[in-house]
């Protein structure tokens, strides 16, 4: 029976083996039939995609043109250099990183880092981003520094370099020289985020000679690759460079506040100028193509992705033509003014070297061209950066709207529509120069006439006071109406305040001398003696050359203040159409009756005919209007200011230019009149273009 009993249990657990088993195949069978069977698209599908890559594909920026439509600013295509996450070593990753450094400044191109230490002796470079008097922007930047590394606020750039160095492991073995190109490097990785999915642009823009050299040491150089991107390039060269402004890397900063938008952190961005303040219609939509892999590598899969959308176009307002001519002009007087000044303890000019100037329509405050000398090229802005950045002189500084000046004589049209329109005095009111003012006993400024001849211009109206700059005049005039009526009408012509010109964040707001401004500053009590300084331009009256072109242009169109604006439209790449356009603003009203008007222009006129800047005009074929000033600063020869417009009968241009120690008013006239030149033969051509095509002028 146990035998009978034991073969019964080993058939049992035999059916019970071969019953698990047979559930378990079914399973199989089952399974196998729902992946391959249902499921077989679907995993296909994805098989497929865990073969296929997608790579971005970078789209333009928008290019930028000038009113008629020649370019300024378009795209090229050009090479950069990338580096790759790899699996090198540290130590061997640092040793190729100084390779690369090496190989990339030898060759003369420019390698991206932001690190705020030079040297040697090591320093932080802050002071350098600012002007001098925005020490405490630079204090403030240096004290963020330190924080985001947790840094103490009293480390010195040594001591932070150190510790740089400990945190890349970087060897003794290597001068501080070599460590310090390491340590540029591994922080900018670190800030820019450096990882597999994320490379460095260590270098953009290259020549093809510097990327053959990589390529053909390719197993040198196992984390490089070379990459195609398009890249600005300047059409007119380095015309108009403040106005246009530049790209650059995005900071950490500037990515926490971008990236929800589509901006990856090697993405280059608008840092000033137009670049800046259009960014978002500039700036493109970035599209992808999928990459499928084969047995030679990958090969684009057809009709995958999604092409890059050109970023918008803009449309300036400025003439190029106008413009160049603008730039040249200036550059080539301040360069007349300092060959013939002498030297500069002469005060004669022979300190001259930097000015600015505006060009406006003054129907509808349309920027034609707007200059500031020195300048830069926006080409080669990353290798002259340390350059620009020592130069005393400050060319990246945009003197037309950053830099403020007493506006001298120039100012002379204001305080005569303020008098004329309060009642001091009519356009017949006669006053009579007496050489020295002696209403203070305590300060009796004197006419410059009287200073240079000992001679006085006797009596005097409103016009003639003009034509001549009779400061005696105007002493008289500034003393009976008050600063304060005079600040009231400065502020009516928009002094003081910015204009609203889009790159409002480079715009000064300037400076009304008064009672207000001497409390704000704590420099002590406003005097009578001060009212007549101000009255001739003088005293702590500082403008920018846009606010003083403004002002002209608001006076001979009649008192209309507009918005000074540089783009005109800016129009989708695909088909032109308008997806912004500009409309002239009207910030305010000077009221002005006529006669008084009349007055004040027929003085602008008689400096042209007869005054200080006759012999510039004489026989010029168009009537034109203007106004001189020498404006006394603390140090060095005085300033150089004049304004003019024409035609004079009907205005439609108007021009202000300020050289700094440039002598006198009529030295800088030359700039204007070459303005003058292009203008009225460009617009000649223009006109006669438009004619033969449409059969009329324009209005």
């Amino acid at each position: 029976m146990q035998g009978f009993n034991s073969k019964k249990t080993d058939t049992t657990r035999l059916k019970v083996y071969a019953a698990f088993i047979g559930v378990i195949v079914c399973i199989i069978v089952c399974r196998l039939f729902w992946m391959q069977i249902v499921m077989g698209n679907t995993y296909a599908e994805r098989a497929e995609q865990k073969q296929m890559r997608s790579v971005a594909v970078k789209a333009p920026r928008g290019e930028i043109v000038d009113r008629y439509g020649k370019p300024f600013v378009i795209n090229k295509t050009g090479y950069s250099i990338q580096i790759q996450k790899t699996n090198l070593k540290n130590d061997e990753f640092n040793e190729m990183l100084l390779k690369i450094y090496k190989t990339i400044s030898e060759h003369g191109e420019g390698v991206f880092e932001t690190l705020p230490i030079e040297g040697f002796p090591l320093r932080y470079t802050f002071a350098d981003e600012y002007e001098d008097e925005d020490v405490s922007k630079a204090q403030n930047a240096e004290k963020k520094w330190k924080k985001s590394l947790d840094y103490n606020e009293n480390i010195t750039a040594e001591e932070a370099f150190l510790k740089l160095r400990n945190r890349y492991t970087i060897d003794e073995s290597y001068t501080d020289e070599d460590a310090l190109k390491i340590v540029a490097l591994r922080y900018e990785m670190e800030m820019r985020l450096f990882s597999v999915s994320t490379p460095f642009t260590v270098a953009s823009d290259v020549d093809m000679e510097l990327v053959t050299k990589f390529k053909e040491k390719q197993s040198e150089y196992p984390c490089i690759n070379v990459i195609t991107e398009y890249v600005r390039e300047y059409a007119q060269g380095n015309i108009a460079s403040h106005l246009l402004g530049r790209i650059g890397k995005m900071s950490a900063e500037e990515y926490a506040e971008l990236k929800t938008q589509g901006y990856k952190m090697n993405d280059e961005i608008g840092k000033q100028g137009i670049e800046k303040e259009f960014e978002t219609y500039l700036k493109g939509t970035d599209g992808y193509t999928s990459l499928i892999q084969t047995p030679n590598g990958f090969e684009v899969q057809p009709e995958s992705g999604k092409e890059a959308v050109p970023g918008n176009y803009v449309v300036l307002t400025i003439d190029s033509s106008l413009q160049k001519t603008l730039e040249r002009a200036l550059s080539r007087t301040i360069y007349d003014i300092r060959s013939r000044g002498g030297e500069p303890s002469a005060k004669s000019g022979g300190d001259a070297y930097c000015g600015a100037a505006v060009v406006m329509n003054p129907q509808n405050g349309e920027i034609l061209a707007m200059a500031s000398w020195p300048t830069f090229n926006l080409a080669t802005f990353n290798e002259d950066y340390k350059n620009l950045l020592n130069d005393k002189n400050k060319p990246m500084w945009n003197r037309a709207i950053s830099g403020t000046y007493p506006p001298g004589s120039t100012f002379k049209m204001l305080t005569s529509i303020a008098a004329l329109e309060t009642g001091i005095i009519t356009p017949q009111t006669i006053i009579n120069d007496e050489g020295v003012y002696k209403h203070y006993t305590d300060y009796q400024p004197k006419c410059w006439i009287w200073t240079k001849t000992r001679q006085t211009h006797g009596e005097q109206n409103v016009s003639q006071a003009l034509a001549n700059s009779c400061n005696y005049f105007y002493y008289e005039v500034g003393r009976q109406m008050g600063i304060e009526t005079l600040n009231e009408y400065a502020k009516m012509f928009g002094f003081g305040q910015k204009t609203g010109i889009e790159l409002s964040a480079e715009e000064e707001k300037g400076r009304i001398a008064g009672p207000e401004d001497r409390e704000k500053y704590k420099m002590g009590q406003w005097r009578g003696g001060d009212t007549l300084q101000a009255s001739i331009g003088q005293s702590e009256n500082l403008f920018t050359p846009l606010q003083i072109a403004n002002y002209v242009s608001t006076l001979i169109n009649g008192g209309t203040r507009y918005r000074p604006h540089l783009v005109k439209t800016i129009r989708s790449p695909i088909d032109g159409s308008i997806v912004y356009e500009t409309q002239s603003e009207i910030l305010g009203q000077v009221s002005m009756k006529r006669e008084n008007l009349h007055a004040v222009l027929e003085g602008m006129l008689g400096v042209t005919e007869n005054g200080t800047a006759s012999s510039a005009f004489k026989e010029y074929p168009i009537k034109v209007g203007g106004k001189t000033g020498s404006a006394q600063v603390a140090t060095g020869s005085d300033n150089g200011v004049f304004v003019g417009f024409a035609p004079y009968d009907n205005p439609q241009i108007a021009v202000a230019v300020v050289v700094e120690h440039g002598n006198s008013g009529g030295d800088v006239v030359p700039i204007v009149k070459a303005v003058f030149d292009e203008y009225f033969n460009n617009y000649a051509d223009v006109q006669s273009d438009i004619k033969n095509l449409t059969g009329q002028l324009l209005p």
